[in-house]
């Protein structure tokens, strides 16, 4: 008995459905692949964490560094010679910002200002790994340093960019006069995840720098600078913050300036420098005009009863024990 031959077997899957689903595959292949790398890569991208070579520090500047696992951070103290320091600008970088190079516009403080800045962990001359949570305790603790070596001056937090995300925690840590924001934004993680939107940074990103959760513990005097245009911090994201911010906010935008000049402008530092020397001379005013208590009387103790009042000039003189309200001198016996 002869078999019939058996078909061959044939894929009753459309050729066109096989390529749709060998696309999709090859899509979510690389979706997982890039987010794998923005996963494993976010720390230096978001800091743009960038080395530079070893380098003389300028006239004036004073080298700083506290050790940290793996290495140290260092940060510049600069004032100029032979001026007392009464106020000090104690900034804080933006993404990638070469510090060293910032320094060169301390030629534009005026005498008596101080300026002090560094680099955060994996940038410039530190090392380490860069993290939103080291940026903020490096901060802390080099403004710890500051104080010390400055006793007696008022410190000023300048944050410009990324560093607005650091000022504003700062703000929680350390006591200062004023706090300015250049540029600021109101939370990382909404402003990167608008340039990714496909991407679900919430899950993958380690940093947020959610500026408006961190800012209703402010209670510093505040100031914002904004550039005139700016592509990379929109004007948008950084009047979300203010709104959301818990006190008053004063606001200034520099003309003929975008996010990367307004740093480079004389115009932009006088107007930091102007800002905390105004608040400084208000509160040393309001300072002046507290009425102090009166000191205790030389021969009386506090702790007991006050001392007499003293008599107006123009009181009537005491009635003697032997006269009467009227001034009618009393007998005798009633005297006695």
């Amino acid at each position: 008995m002869r078999h019939a031959r058996p078909r061959p077997l044939t894929n009753a899957m459309p050729l066109t459905t096989r390529r749709a689903l060998a696309a999709a595959l090859m899509t979510a292949s690389g979706f997982a692949c890039y987010w794998t790398y923005l996963t494993l890569n976010q720390d230096r991208l978001l800091f743009d964490a960038r080395r530079r070579p070893p380098r003389d520090l300028p006239d004036g500047i004073i080298g700083y560094s506290h050790v940290i696992p793996g290495g140290v951070v260092r940060g510049y103290i600069y004032h100029a010679p032979g001026d007392a320091v009464r106020d000090l600008l104690f900034y804080l970088p933006g993404r990638g910002e070469d510090v060293l190079e910032t320094l060169q516009y301390a030629r534009w403080l005026p005498a008596g200002m101080g300026f002090a800045t560094y680099d955060y962990r994996g940038l410039g001359h530190s090392d380490g790994r860069p993290s939103e949570s080291a940026a903020v305790a490096d901060a802390s603790q080099f403004l710890l340093h500051v104080r010390r070596v400055f006793p007696d001056t008022r410190v000023h937090v300048v944050g410009r960019s990324l560093g607005t995300g650091v000022a504003i925690q700062l703000a929680d840590l350390q006591d200062f006069e004023s706090l300015q924001l250049i540029t600021p934004y109101d939370s990382l993680l909404e402003l990167v995840r608008k340039r990714f939107p496909l991407v679900p940074l919430r899950q993958l990103m380690r940093h947020h720098f959610d500026s408006i959760a961190h800012c209703k513990k402010v209670v510093q005097s505040t100031k914002v600078l904004l550039a005139a245009t700016d592509e990379v911090v929109p004007h948008a994201c950084s009047e979300r913050l203010m709104a959301a911010w818990p006190g008053p906010v004063a606001l200034q935008t520099m003309p003929d300036t975008d996010h990367f000049t307004i740093i480079e402008r004389e115009e932009t530092w006088l107007s930091l420098c102007e800002f905390a020397r105004q608040h400084s001379l208000a509160r040393l005013r309001a300072a002046a005009v507290e009425p102090e208590p009166p000191p205790p009387h030389p021969t009386q103790d506090p702790t007991q009863n006050p001392p007499p009042r003293p008599v107006p000039p123009d009181a009537p003189a005491p009635l003697p024990v032997d006269h009467d309200e009227l001034g009618n001198p009393l007998p005798l016996a009633a005297s006695r």
